[in-house]
């Protein structure tokens, strides 16, 4: 929808606009150089007035072929090596470099002449750019954590085809499922261009593991190689790496209305990507209301479009239980009604259907609290009909029935995490039903022992049946450190848990609940945006037992008609900061990319909300473009 020329010019007004060292007269020099020369030479331009442009530690590089490169500053030193991937880690981690050549030289802080004569002769030059080039010009949702472009437009081949190199059957079968979605998510037009065989002819993936387990540990990282002719080339450890390299090439590509092709701009690129955290996810409660098979299937499909890897299903909770199991048949008595119900089977095909889109799925049965609708079909474990929660602590039936929930589920779920809750609860009735007063106080507990008692056994039933646990902060409040290191702590009542769970040794996820709860309509993407993980965790170590995040969809107000214009697009903010470089933070270059993003939901019929709407699943103010509203 926005040239690459238009492109140019909004980065280099951005530039020009910033407030640097640079003089009035030079910038008004470079900002006219935006029409005459491009990026790169303003961009130089305004290194050779003494402006920093390049900050340290950028990871990202703009190509420049010999032809568009005439002054490029003096040479720092010879990294030693004609290897790029190894010079774009010589110069992001060395301060005073602004770029490198593919004779290895290296280049210093600030222009000081044209020194680079050898360029004159076909070597290639990459200068070191920040995040706002790297935005405007790769218009990625999450961006990169490493990319390197160039200036061409070049289209897709008419028979252009993906072509897998795989280790198994399995990796072939399940490449094969990526590859055919692939293939109908990038070419939705029907054009009646020409054949032609010239430009991108296939994408050749490789992938080096024959394994498809999917965990907290799986290998997500890609390299993809775009020239500007031939063949485009994929590699990945695993197949969810390549996954996620598809998605990358899926996002790059687009419609070209004036020739009726399909076309990628900005060639020759280079991308070298893995996710910042291991566990980026989306909460969806479907207790409160129900959700439909087909709302999930497509809720993982949107997961994958922003590369988050965890669909956290908040399955059951007071208002209903729709899960029919064949061990418990009378847990699903708790549903709203037969209609509303999930099957073992359904639950079997959500997982795999998951798996296939690199998401894994993580089942939260919230115990002691928020399981009153488990009374309906055992009013054994609950303390009375008057008074039905939380989960009696003093009957053995109550461990009985949740064992055989874990047993069977384990079966369903194939993630190695189970989440049990354990989260708000309120023990009133345990101080009011007789019977669990009296047992309490034949054990010496107060409600507060009771409760550590009942987390207790299910944590251990959990590890017993090979399920580690995920529960929510409170338990982490409660217990401090009396469970295994491997237990996960979900933190959502203050951001400020989270460096005291790392710190006694504990894994942690984050959902403060101030920003990162999609039920607060008027949380904005900004907020989402700017909350950090590691926000008040300097100590390498602990920040390294900080997996990752969710955001969460509670259904208070959410069902099939609602869903998607609530998460989406906020939910995409949270994507970006748990995926890409922690460095990656401007806001207003991450909203151009948001309207991008948001209009490709939407054409995967994905219904995201507005992007500048002050209230979240707004409809549009008035009609126009996707891409301005």
């Amino acid at each position: 929808p926005v040239s690459s020329r238009r492109l140019v010019g909004i980065f280099l007004w951005n530039i020009a606009l910033k407030p640097t060292a640079v003089s009035a007269q030079i910038s008004v020099a470079c900002s006219k150089m935006v029409a005459a020369c491009g990026v790169i030479l303003a961009a130089i331009c305004l290194a050779g007035a003494g402006a920093t442009t390049f900050p340290p530690k950028s990871d990202h590089f703009l190509r420049v072929d010999s032809a568009d490169a005439t002054c490029h500053g003096a040479d720092l030193h010879h990294g030693g090596t004609t290897d790029i991937p190894k010079l774009k880690e010589l110069c992001s981690n060395h301060e005073a470099c602004v770029g490198f050549n593919s004779r290895g030289m290296l280049k210093r802080d600030t222009s000081v002449g044209c020194q680079d004569n050898d360029l004159s002769d076909g070597a290639e030059l990459y200068v070191r750019v920040d995040e706002s080039a790297v935005a405007d010009q790769i218009g990625l949702v999450p961006l990169p954590m490493s990319a390197s472009q160039g200036t061409t437009t070049v289209s897709l081949a008419t028979e252009f085809t993906f072509k897998t190199k795989f280790t198994s059957e399995d990796v072939r079968e399940f490449m094969d499922t990526a590859t055919a979605e692939y293939f109908s998510l990038i070419f939705t037009h029907v054009s009646n261009a020409r054949n032609s065989t010239s430009g991108i002819t296939s994408l050749n993936i490789v992938v080096e593991s024959t394994s498809l387990d999917l965990s907290l540990s799986t290998d997500e990282s890609y390299k993809l190689s775009i020239p500007s002719s031939g063949v485009a080339t994929l590699s990945a450890a695993t197949v969810f790496g390549a996954r996620h390299g598809l998605e990358t090439f899926s996002q790059l590509v687009n419609f070209d209305l004036e020739s009726g092709r399909y076309v990628i701009a900005n060639t020759p690129i280079e991308i070298a990507d893995r996710p910042r955290f291991a566990h980026r996810g989306t909460m969806l409660d479907t207790s409160r209301h129900y959700h439909s098979l087909a709302t999930i299937k497509r809720f993982i499909r949107s997961l994958s479009y922003a590369k988050l890897n965890v669909f956290h299903w908040h399955i059951v909770d007071d208002q209903s239980f729709p899960l029919n199991l064949n061990t418990l048949p009378n847990l699903v008595k708790g549903a709203f009604s037969s209609q509303e119900i999930y099957t073992a089977e359904d639950v079997a095909h959500i997982v795999a259907y998951a798996k296939l889109h690199g998401v894994r799925v993580i089942p939260e049965f919230d115990t002691p609290g928020h399981a009153t609708s488990w009374c309906t079909g055992h009013p054994e474990i609950c303390p009375s009909a008057s008074c039905r929660g939380p989960l009696n602590p003093a009957t053995n039936a109550t461990f009985d029935v949740i064992g055989k929930l874990i047993s069977e589920c384990k079966t369903l779920f194939t993630d190695e995490y189970f989440h049990l809750g354990g989260d708000e609860v309120h023990a009133s009735c345990w101080n009011s039903t007789a019977s669990i007063a009296s047992w309490m106080k034949e054990k010496g507990f107060s409600t507060e022992d009771a409760y550590k008692y009942f987390v207790a056994i299910t944590h251990a039933t959990a590890r017993s049946l090979g399920r580690k646990s995920i529960h929510w902060e409170e338990v982490f409040n409660h217990f401090g450190g009396e469970l295994d290191k491997d237990t996960i702590f979900q933190v959502w009542l203050s951001h400020a848990t989270a460096a005291k769970i790392v710190a006694d040794g504990y894994q942690c996820i984050l959902s403060n609940s101030d920003v990162w709860y999609l039920d607060h309509l008027t949380v904005t993407w900004q907020q989402f945006y700017a909350n950090d993980p590691y926000m008040g965790i300097t100590n390498p170590t602990q920040q390294k037992l900080i997996l990752g995040g969710e955001t969460c969809m509670w259904s208070e107000t959410v069902d099939d008609s609602d869903v998607f214009n609530t998460v989406w697009p906020r939910a995409a903010a949270a994507a970006e900061r748990l995926w890409s470089a922690a460095t990656v933070k401007d806001t207003d270059m991450f909203e151009k990319r948001l309207h991008v993003f948001r209009c490709l939901l939407t054409r995967r019929g994905i219904g995201a909300a507005a992007v500048n709407n002050k209230k979240a699943r707004m409809p549009p103010p008035q009609p126009g473009s996707c891409y301005s509203q």
